[in-house]
């Protein structure tokens, strides 16, 4: 039996392997500066069969080329490196064919894709949609009792080579837990796995990082046998005072389930404060326009303030 990491990431990364584990790509950014928009180097490195097919990275020029001398530190990277390069709205639509509309894995996943959504937005590109998941959050959850879950920490106890902070090696490395991780799961599926390991997929958009929908878990003992939303489904709208995230983990934990858009089959439309460049007749959202609708069809859907749904989650 496997006790040290070592032994556990080797037997991991074989039966990952042995499934032919696949159909994901890994992805990792350097900075310039502390900002999140200050991309200056990316690397991505796709999995196929178990295996680390290719890896490609890119250096990108930040905004006014402007680095801090900590990063430098951190990866080497120097404005003299970055001062001919193209920004990451030019490169990403090269990323973007690599990548192929794979499903993503990143160590510490909610900084990349804070830096991916930052840096597009700078260039004044719309943030694309994308799935994902953390091999960091993963790993803390299937190895257990770690001081330290850090990508180069992970790397050394568990005898993988990695240029730590070098995008591409970063990526390459990432890809690789990935494969073990779906060894440990007994998933062929990058998506199949998360859900085994009893955590959800992440997504990608204009609107930030959410939880897909589909994969989202109940993270409480147990869920209650009656309630307001045991069985509903749940839809939001607009701004919340609560993430959107945490918003979902509780409908989740209350026994409901929630959707990204307005169907016949929404118990509950729950509204935050609108955007007024988003209204469509300038007080309601379409999801709003398309729950009054229906409900005038017969729909059983009821609109929600975020108070009221507050209030019936504490019932």
């Amino acid at each position: 039996m496997a006790h040290n990491l070592e032994d556990k990431l080797t037997l991991a990364l074989r039966a990952g392997r042995a499934l032919g584990a696949g159909g994901f790509a890994a992805i990792d950014f350097e900075t310039a500066t502390a900002a999140r928009a200050s991309a200056c180097s990316a690397g991505v490195a796709v999995v196929r069969e178990g295996y680390v097919h290719e890896v490609r990275t890119w250096l990108i020029r930040p905004p006014d080329n402007e680095y801090d001398p900590f990063n430098i530190a951190i990866h080497g990277i120097t404005p003299d490196m970055t001062a001919d390069s193209p920004t990451l709205s030019e490169v990403w639509p090269e990323m973007s064919s690599f990548v192929n509309q794979r499903p993503l894995v990143a160590h510490n996943a909610a900084f990349d894709m804070g830096v991916l959504r930052a840096s597009l937005a700078t260039g004044g590109m719309s943030c694309p949609d994308l799935d994902y998941a953390c091999t960091y959050q993963l790993a803390r959850r299937v190895w257990r009792g770690r001081l330290s879950y850090r990508l180069n920490d992970l790397a050394a106890e568990g005898g993988l080579r990695v240029d730590h902070h070098e995008a591409g090696s970063d990526a390459a490395t990432a890809a690789l837990l990935g494969v073990a991780l779906c060894g440990v799961a007994g998933q062929h599926l990058i998506p199949d796995a998360v859900h085994a390991i009893g955590l959800h997929m992440r997504h990608l958009s204009e609107f930030g990082q959410t939880i897909r929908p589909s994969g989202f878990q109940p993270d409480v003992g147990a869920i209650p046998e009656s309630g307001p939303f045991v069985g509903k489904t749940v839809v939001f709208t607009g701004a919340l005072v609560l993430s959107r995230t945490d918003a979902a983990q509780l409908v989740a934990n209350a026994g409901g389930h929630v959707e990204t858009t307005i169907s016949r089959a929404a118990d509950y439309l729950v509204v935050g404060v609108q955007d007024p460049e988003k209204v469509k007749d300038g007080v309601r959202s379409s999801k709003m326009i398309k729950a009054a609708a229906l409900a005038a069809d017969g729909a059983p859907i009821e609109m929600l303030s975020e108070a009221d749904f507050v209030r019936m989650l504490a019932a």
